[in-house]
C-alpha cells in the first residue's frame, strides 16, 4: 500500500515498489511486494508483523544488506552541506560504496548482540571506527567511554561480554551502533531475548536518541509494542497492510543532532601504529620444550544470589604444539568455561593457566586482550562474523584490530586465507548470502588472521549438516597437519575418531584417560567414578606383578610399558600394552552363564609381571569394580567376551593344569 500519511519535503528513506524475491528449489518467493513507504528524519518507526512477514526484509534492503529484486531505495543525506545533493540510489551501489556509506548513516543493533567476546566493551564499540580507517588513539577510546555512559555501563567499561548481562550486552551493542555518529540506527528485534524490566531499559534509550534527532527504525513481533513508537508500519505477507501512529499520533523530529553530543571524527586517517607486546610462542614448533597449553589446579567458582557454584574442581591438562584435541563432555560439564579459561576469556579462581610457557592471568585486561588477538584464533558455534560486513573485511578485521601485516598487504593476505577454506569466490558477500557452513568457513579463516598457533573452536559444527560438518573438521586436521594447536569442544562423540587425542570432563572434573581409553562404554558419571578412585603404581623391569595363585582383589588398567603374562613353565604367554587390562576373569568368574556378582573371586590364575621396561598401572578395588559395573550391562557384556576369548586362549598356550589369564 502507499503510505500517504507522512509527506514531507524532505524524507531520510524513500521506497517506491520495492520487491524482493528469493528463488528457491520449489520455485520463487515473493518476501517483499510493491512496498511503498517514506521514512523520515528523526522519527521511530516501528515495523511490526508475525514470524515469516517480511519485516526483517525490509530492514535489510533499507541498510542495504541484501539486494532489491526490482524498485528503488533513496538516501537523502541529512548533513547540511548535502541537502541539496540528489539522493542515493541504495540499489545501484557497489558493495564497497554500501559498507562505507553505512559505516558514515547507520547504526545497526542485532537481536543477538553480535559483540565479539575475546574483546573489552570499549575495544567493542571501537571496532566501526577501527575497520573504517577513522580510529584515532585516544580519541576513539574517549568516544567510546562517553557512549558507554550513555547507555548506563562506563564502570564495566573494560569487562569482557562474558561478564556482564544479556540486557548490558544490548546496551553495548547501541553504543557501538552510535560510534560513527550515524543519522540512522535500525534495529532487529532488540529486546527478544531481554526480560520485561531490560527491554523497558532499552526502550527508554532508543526514545532518548529519537528525541535527540535520531532517526530509528525497529523491527518486532509484539503488536502491544506499537504505541510505543511515533508510527508503526504493519507488515503481513511481504505487503504493507496498515500505518498508525503512536505517542500522541504527533511525530518527533528534532533536528538538533548534537544535542546527544556523541563525538564525531570525520577523519579517515589510517591506524596509529600501536606497540603490541610479542610472545615467544608464535611460530613455535615442536622442538620448544613446553607445552602449548598448560593448566594446573584450575578452580572456577561463581558466587550469586543463590550460592556458589564451583563449574571448574582442579583441573590439570597440557597440550602439546601441533596436536588435534577434542574436548569432549555433556551440556553443563564445564567445556566452555574451561575454554574461557584458555582464552583469557574469564578469570579462574584459582589455579594458573600457561598458553606458551606464558601466564596469562598476569597480565593487564587490555594487555591480555592484545595477547589474545596474537596468539589465540576462536571460532564460534554462532560464527560471530559482523552482518554489514562482506568475508573478506570480517576476516581483515583482526588484523586490523591487531595491527599486524601492512595496511596494503591485509586484502591479499585474507583471500589467502579465504581460498583455503574454498570461499574465494565469496569472498565479497554478506554472510547473510552464504550457508551456515560456509559462515563457519569465513569463521576459521578469520581466527587465522594473524597467524595464530593456537585455535580454540567452541561447538564449530554444532549448528552445521553432516556434509558442512565433516568440511569443518578436514579444514581443522589441514591446520593442526601443518603445526597449528587445535582445541576444539563438542558433545559429539563420533569426532574424537578424527582427532590426536580426546580429553573427557564430567561435572567440572577431567576424566582419567587410562579410565576412558580402557572402559570406554561407561557413561562419564561412571568413568569419573572410576577417575575418582584409581590408584596409580608403578612396577620395574621385571617385577612380578601377581602371583599365580595370590587373592586379586583389584582390576587392573594398563597405563604404559609392557605386561607379560607367564604360563607354567614361566614363559609369556602373551603380552598387555596400553589400555589393555587384566584381573577380570577372577573378579567376575568364569562361569559366565550365572548371574554377575554371584560367583566368588578366585584367586590368580596366571603370573603377571612387568616386561622389560618399568610399567604404569591403573588400578580399581574389586569393590568399587563390581559397583561401577553393576550399573553398565554394555561394559558387562564387553568384558565377558573378551575373558571368554582368552580361556580359549589360554586352553591352547598354557598347561592344561593351570587355568590361566590371557589378555587381548
Amino acid at each position: 500500500m502507499n503510505d500517504a500519511n507522512f509527506v514531507s519535503p524532505s524524507p531520510i528513506f524513500t521506497l517506491r515498489d520495492v520487491r524482493k524475491v528469493y528463488q528457491t528449489g520449489s520455485g520463487d518467493f515473493v518476501a517483499l511486494n510493491n512496498i511503498n513507504m517514506d521514512v523520515m528524519p528523526g522519527e521511530y518507526l516501528g515495523v511490526v508483523g508475525k514470524s515469516g512477514a517480511g519485516k526483517t526484509t525490509l530492514l535489510n534492503m533499507i541498510s542495504g544488506v541484501s539486494e532489491i529484486t526490482s524498485g528503488e531505495i533513496l538516501f537523502y543525506p541529512q548533513r547540511a552541506e548535502a541537502l541539496r545533493e540528489a539522493p542515493l540510489n541504495i540499489g545501484k551501489m557497489t558493495q564497497d560504496e554500501l559498507a562505507a556509506w553505512r559505516g558514515e548513516n547507520m547504526g545497526i543493533v542485532y537481536q543477538s548482540f553480535e559483540l565479539m567476546p575475546q574483546l573489552s566493551l570499549v575495544s567493542n564499540i571501537m571496532l566501526p571506527q577501527e575497520f573504517a580507517g577513522q580510529y584515532r588513539r585516544g580519541i576513539s577510546r574517549e568516544q567510546a567511554l562517553e557512549l558507554l555512559d550513555i547507555v548506563e555501563l562506563s564502570e564495566h567499561a573494560y569487562k569482557l561480554p562474558a561478564h556482564i548481562s544479556g540486557g548490558q550486552k544490548q546496551r553495548v551493542a547501541i553504543a557501538r551502533a552510535l560510534i560513527n555518529d550515524p543519522a540512522i540506527i535500525v534495529a532487529d528485534e532488540p529486546t527478544g531475548s531481554l526480560d520485561t524490566g531490560t527491554a523497558e531499559t532499552i526502550f527508554n534509550i532508543f526514545a532518548k536518541l529519537v528525541d535527540r534527532g535520531k532517526t530509528v527504525i525497529m523491527v518486532t513481533h509484539d503488536m502491544e509494542l506499537a504505541a510505543r513508537f511515533s508510527r508503526c508500519l504493519i507488515v503481513s505477507d511481504g505487503e504493507l497492510v496498515d500505518a498508525r501512529h503512536g505517542r500522541g499520533e504527533q511525530l518527533a523530529v528534532n533536528s538538533d543532532q548534537s544535542a546527544i553530543q556523541i563525538p564525531h571524527s570525520a577523519s579517515r586517517a589510517a591506524h596509529s601504529q600501536v606497540p603490541h607486546p610479542k610472545s615467544e610462542i608464535r611460530n613455535a614448533t615442536s622442538e620448544i620444550p613446553h607445552p602449548a597449553i598448560f593448566l594446573q589446579d584450575v578452580v572456577k567458582t561463581y558466587v550469586n544470589a543463590a550460592g556458589s557454584f564451583t563449574a571448574l574442581k582442579g583441573i590439570d591438562l597440557e597440550i602439546e604444539y601441533g596436536q588435534f584435541v577434542a574436548l569432549v563432555g555433556k551440556s553443563g560439564s564445564g567445556k566452555s568455561t574451561l575454554l574461557n579459561m584458555l582464552t583469557g576469556i574469564d578469570h579462574p579462581t584459582s589455579g594458573q593457566v600457561c598458553i606458551g610457557n606464558e601466564d596469562i592471568y598476569s597480565m593487564s585486561e587490555s594487555e591480555r586482550a592484545l595477547w589474545r588477538g596474537h596468539n589465540v584464533g576462536v571460532v564460534f558455534q554462532f560464527f560471530q562474523l559482523l552482518p554489514t560486513l562482506t568475508l573478506l573485511e570480517n576476516t581483515i578485521l583482526p588484523m586490523d584490530y591487531c595491527d599486524v601485516y601492512p595496511y596494503g598487504e591485509r586484502p591479499d593476505r585474507a583471500m589467502k586465507l579465504l581460498k583455503m577454506v574454498g570461499l574465494e569466490e565469496h569472498a565479497h558477500d554478506l554472510p547473510s548470502n552464504v550457508s551456515n557452513g560456509q559462515q563457519q568457513a569465513a569463521a576459521i579463516a578469520r581466527s587465522l588472521a594473524t597467524d595464530p598457533p593456537i585455535i580454540v573452536a567452541d561447538e564449530p559444527t554444532g549448528n552445521l549438516d553432516s556434509k558442512s560438518a565433516d568440511v569443518v573438521i578436514h579444514v581443522f586436521q589441514e591446520l593442526a597437519a601443518q603445526g597449528k594447536t587445535i582445541l576444539i569442544v563438542t558433545h559429539d562423540p563420533s569426532l574424537t575418531s578424527r582427532v590426536d587425542r580426546t580429553v573427557i570432563i564430567s561435572d567440572g572434573e577431567l576424566i582419567d584417560p587410562l579410565v576412558a581409553g580402557t572402559l570406554p562404554l561407561l557413561d562419564h558419571p561412571q568413568m569419573l567414578q572410576a577417575t575418582h578412585g584409581l590408584q596409580r603404581r608403578t612396577y620395574a623391569p621385571g617385577e612380578v606383578i601377581l602371583s599365580q595363585g595370590d587373592p586379586v582383589n583389584h582390576f587392573y588398567l594398563v597405563g604404559s610399558g609392557v605386561v607379560d603374562v607367564l604360563d607354567g613353565r614361566s614363559c609369556a604367554a602373551a603380552q598387555l600394552s596400553n589400555n589393555d587390562f587384566f584381573g577380570e576373569v577372577e573378579l567376575m568368574g568364569s562361569m559366565f552363564d550365572l548371574p554377575f556378582g554371584s560367583v566368588p573371586r578366585t584367586k590368580a590364575i596366571a603370573t603377571v609381571r612387568a616386561g622389560r621396561s618399568p610399567v604404569e598401572l591403573g588400578l580399581l578395588s574389586g569393590e568399587l569394580f563390581h559397583a561401577i559395573m553393576a550399573e553398565s550391562p554394555e561394559t558387562i557384556a564387553l568384558l565377558q567376551e573378551r575373558a571368554q576369548e582368552r580361556i580359549r586362549h589360554s586352553e591352547a598356550h598354557l598347561q592344561p593344569d593351570a587355568e590361566a589369564e590371557i589378555v587381548r
